[in-house]
């Protein structure tokens, strides 16, 4: 005989889902034409059929310790297709926010910051931390018997002090991350044991590979039919974000380590230095890709796909990070030599408010949309290692519906 199992659902975590994009989770009657329509997925591996049937029933613990949630990337061909408009795409879309929340260190703040009646408290932190810290430029300078500041935005805020205060609370919210992900990571392998799924895989250096590869690729992406064009809208501002943080850590190496080590610091960039190119290259990358999504997303008439303010917040702050870039920039060829006055005050005025929105999507990275750039990835390395994918692909022996 079947073994009997006690349901216990969680209500709140249905209401959850129901409001942060999943409204019509009840719509669903498990016809899985989802799974079939579904580019990524198999017919022995489906999904989101069964995440479907998981989050009717309030089975919140299943869909935290579900890599599948996150090997979807919510082209919305299922809900596209769906005979019933259940909308399977946001569903999932809905859970992964949940994920994110329950997995987030601290909790509460996952919350906070994906909701626009508290958003401005979350912007208001940096700002407080931002005059904290100009306000002890000087003392600390002195104590420390720093030098005097080289550069036009370094007069303001000193190099030095913009590398410890970031290094200082990244640091902290990467940490927080780190535990977030091998909370999820201990998930995913017990459920897989819970349920006698321990079909071995690659090894661990051969999975990352693989998840690095789809990654830099997004070649899940081209699976997908009714959203196509997130394809190049993902790819231009991944690799938008990863030139400017190439170029941001190039300068601090710049900036203390070749010094130390014989050579001579070439920071501030000019226009003709190559990492002023790839910092310039990656600014432009990082708005069109920002500007298409936001543009897509306000432009779309689908009714198989809804916008929340979990997905408005981390677009707009892409895209204002990539802007005020170019702009401060600007202007700080304009002001050099420093010429006083209005134009000056409004550069630095400008760059605080920079400052401000690179705090937001940095610190706040584990606990926004931006998170998907982490547990996307464990899930993808996570998939490969446990057998459930090899070289990317599903695989039947993977496991079970």
């Amino acid at each position: 005989m079947p073994e009997t199992q006690l349901l216990e659902p969680d209500r709140a975590f249905i209401d959850a889902v129901n409001a942060g994009g999943g409204q019509d989770l009840k719509k669903c009657f498990q016809c899985a034409t989802c799974s079939v329509a579904c580019g990524l997925s198999t017919d022995h591996a489906p999904f989101p059929r069964k995440e479907m049937h998981w989050a009717q029933w309030g089975l919140k613990d299943r869909l935290m310790a579900d890599p599948d949630i996150w090997l979807c990337h919510q082209c919305n061909d299922c809900s596209n297709r769906c005979p019933r408009q259940a909308r399977p795409g946001d569903v999932l879309a809905a859970v992964r926010r949940q994920a994110i929340q329950h997995y987030a260190v601290p909790h509460r703040l996952a919350a906070w910051v994906n909701s626009l009646r508290t958003l401005p408290m979350m912007f208001l932190i940096p700002v407080v931390l931002l005059t904290a810290a100009l306000l002890l430029r000087d003392p600390l300078s002195a104590a420390l018997g720093m030098g005097e500041a080289d550069g036009f935005y370094a007069e303001f805020f000193p190099h030095w002090l913009l590398i410890s205060f970031f290094s200082l609370f990244v640091g902290l919210a990467l940490l927080g991350a780190v535990v977030g992900v091998v909370r999820f990571w201990r998930a995913m392998t017990q459920a897989d044991a819970a349920a006698g799924r321990t079909t071995p895989g690659a090894g661990i250096v051969p999975s990352i590979l693989c998840a690095l590869g789809s990654i830099f690729w997004h070649d899940r992406f081209r699976e997908c039919e009714t959203r196509r064009s997130r394809h190049w809208t993902h790819l231009l501002a991944f690799y938008g974000f990863l030139a400017l943080f190439i170029v941001t850590v190039w300068a601090v190496i710049d900036l203390y380590v070749n010094p130390m080590l014989g050579f001579a610091s070439a920071y501030p960039f000019d226009l003709t230095h190559p990492m002023k190119f790839v910092a310039n290259a990656g600014a432009v990358l990082l708005i069109v890709g920002a500007g298409k999504a936001i543009w897509d997303r306000t432009r779309s008439t689908d009714a198989t796909e809804v916008s929340t303010a979990f997905d408005w917040i981390f677009a707009w702050l892409l895209l204002a990070v990539g802007v005020t870039g170019v702009v401060i920039e600007i202007l700080r060829f304009m002001a050099q030599p420093p010429v006083g006055g209005t134009l000056e005050a409004t550069a630095y005025s400008l760059y605080f408010v920079h400052l401000v929105l690179v705090f937001a999507l940095l610190v706040y990275l584990p606990y926004s949309k931006f998170a998907h750039v982490l547990y996307r990835t464990v899930a993808l390395v996570y998939a490969e290692r446990s057998g459930r994918t090899r070289n990317g692909r599903l695989v039947a022996a993977a496991h079970g519906t």
